[in-house]
């Protein structure tokens, strides 16, 4: 299934191609490249950001770019663009989705006939097409693409797209020639999705590198091969494309296709300004017309008098204005954690959904490999629908004193007791508060009725932070990728209320969720709220989570000081009230 932001970056880019094809003015096909690009590696659903008014936040949306998605979302149409679309053959557009297909080559074998992707595929292999004129040597290039193609539209998780580049990441180092190897574009700021992957190496001798690194055993076929460069296919039909460059130059390559592409732009324009010109191929000294030695993106923001800000955040959504005032924050970092709180065990509550695979022991074994201080179990309570609130109670109880008698024997790693309850349509908890004092913390969420209207939803999290016993709140817009959109909640109003009551805000750092979303990290941080990075585990594999609920929070700038399981054992007690 697209997302929206996939729909709508689609479809501005057909609009390009039309205006490409009738010759239009090149800054506005541009302007309509460069909002597709933009809106496709969005965090955010776009969406949702139309929803709550924050259009603004996308880079290189101008007024009437933005009026049109407004139509688009009021209407499920835009009239202007619609008129530059039937100009052409639907299957134009539908052809621009072939590597290796521009709007030219599209136009011209709509002119020969071609009347769908079907249709094409067949005229290709019979050689209708080559009989009409088309060109031999591109002909079967587009039949391999045809077939390459993707059925599925979505993008990667960033999970799945992690564990593939990991691969590939460690053959490159394997090569002793290799001196730096990197994920670069979308992957390398950790973005949520990721679409194909773009790796960068560091070598003498490029040509050597490329050579080794099409013999990959993943790969299927060579796409494209320089001598400094090559495009493949992995068995998996994934295209991966590898740059090499140059030590002396490495971090301008590097920096160049990090992005993001509007990071770049204000970049260059900077870099223009105060005599220097900034490309792939390294930094020039306007002056001197010399290249200037950039073995690192240090030495390259160096040049500019800039601090050098972190992959996550070049988005142009002010970190080019903080680095020439050296004000950067100090993003928070995975061995800034302590410990987990966002954990589910087997342990028999009869949970009317969601009870984890391993024992609190295999948990507690996990968290002492990973160097943890302290491990929260947040089992969903036993089902409102099968047991009456005695029953529910008896059963939590039990839970208790277990992890009291391993609070006893277990000294390395502390084992904290919570419970990830419901916020009820209402508002109101599916646990009574009298059993919720028991606990070490409390986690709240809402796990029904996510289609709920804007006010009714913000109404259910304002009354749960309202509630003495609620300390943290779960993956608070709801969202899962691509397949459900986060509430249409008033989220200052929320941010608000969870300061003035101290309360907390989680980012879930489940693939499928990450959630308090990166630009909702950062408006809470504004509000002051203390932010807590779970990993939702269901399994002791999955606390290895943790890691991406650490990248949203840097994307959104947040500091190890906004994060409340960057805390102490002790200084967490304190601010949870628990007697150790």
């Amino acid at each position: 299934m697209q997302t929206n932001n996939q729909k709508l970056a689609e479809l501005l880019r057909s609009v390009a191609a039309a205006l490409t094809l009738q010759k239009k003015n090149l800054f506005k096909i541009k302007a309509y490249g460069n909002a597709a690009d933009a809106i496709e590696h969005l965090t955010s659903d776009i969406k949702d950001l139309w929803e709550e008014k924050r259009l603004d936040e996308v880079p290189g949306l101008g007024d009437n770019l933005t009026s049109y998605i407004d139509e688009y979302f009021k209407t499920g149409h835009v009239k202007h663009f619609e008129s530059l679309l039937k100009a052409f053959p639907k299957v134009t557009f539908e052809m621009l989705n072939i590597p290796g297909v521009g709007p030219q080559t599209a136009l011209k074998l709509t002119e020969l006939g071609v009347t769908s992707l079907g249709d094409l595929k067949t005229k290709l292999e019979n050689g209708q097409l080559i009989k009409k004129g088309f060109s031999e040597t591109i002909a079967p290039k587009i039949l391999a693409g045809l077939a390459e193609t993707k059925q599925q539209s979505g993008r990667m998780l960033i999970s799945t797209a992690t564990e593939m580049a990991d691969k590939i990441i460690s053959y490159l180092k394997a090569n002793p020639k290799v001196k730096q190897a990197h994920a670069l574009g979308s992957l390398r700021r950790q973005v949520s999705t990721i679409g194909d992957l773009d790796f960068s190496a560091s070598a003498d001798d490029p040509e050597l590198i490329v050579d080794y690194f099409i013999k990959m055993p993943e790969i299927s076929r060579v796409i494209d091969q320089g001598t400094n460069k090559a495009m493949v296919m992995l068995h998996n039909g994934l295209h991966v494309d590898l740059l090499v460059g140059k030590p002396e130059v490495y971090g301008a390559l590097l920096n160049h296709f990090t992005g993001s592409k509007h990071h770049n732009i204000k970049l260059r324009s900077y870099a223009e300004k105060h005599g220097f010109s900034l490309s792939e191929f390294g930094v020039k000294d306007l002056k001197t017309d010399k290249i200037l030695p950039a073995k690192t993106e240090k030495d390259l923001y160096d040049y500019l008098k800039m601090a050098t800000p972190e992959p996550e955040i070049r988005e142009d959504n002010g970190e080019i204005e903080a680095a020439l005032k050296h004000t950067l924050p100090d993003l928070v970092k995975l061995e800034d954690l302590k410990g987990d709180l966002h954990i589910h065990s087997n342990f028999v509550l009869e949970p009317s959904h969601g009870p984890g695979i391993n024992s609190i022991e295999e948990i507690l074994e996990q968290a002492k490999k990973l160097g943890y201080s302290y491990v929260g179990i947040a089992d969903h309570p036993p089902a409102m629908s099968t047991h009456s609130p005695t029953e529910m109670a008896k059963l939590i109880e039990k839970r208790t004193k277990y992890i009291q008698n391993m609070k006893k024997d277990n000294k390395s790693v502390h084992v904290l007791n919570g419970l990830e309850i419901d916020i009820l349509g209402d508002g109101s908890l599916s646990v009574p508060d009298e059993v919720l004092e028991t606990l070490d913390y409390c986690i709240a969420g809402i796990h029904s009725g996510h289609r709920g209207d804007g006010s009714t939803l913000t109404n259910r999290i304002i009354k749960a932070l309202e509630n003495p016993q609620v300390d943290i709140i779960s993956h608070p817009t709801g969202r899962l990728i691509d397949k459900r959109p986060s509430f249409d909640a008033d989220w200052d109003k929320i941010f608000e209320t969870a300061a003035k009551f101290n309360k907390v805000l989680e980012i879930n750092g489940s693939p499928e969720r990450l959630d308090l979303r990166d630009d909702l990290v950062r408006s809470a941080i504004k509000y002051g709220v203390m932010l807590i990075i779970g990993s939702d585990a269901h399994q002791v594999e999955s606390m290895a989570n943790l890691k991406y609920g650490v990248s949203v929070a840097r994307r959104g700038w947040a500091e190890k000081k906004d994060i409340l399981n960057s805390l102490s054992l002790q200084k967490l007690a304190d601010w949870f009230k628990i007697k150790l």
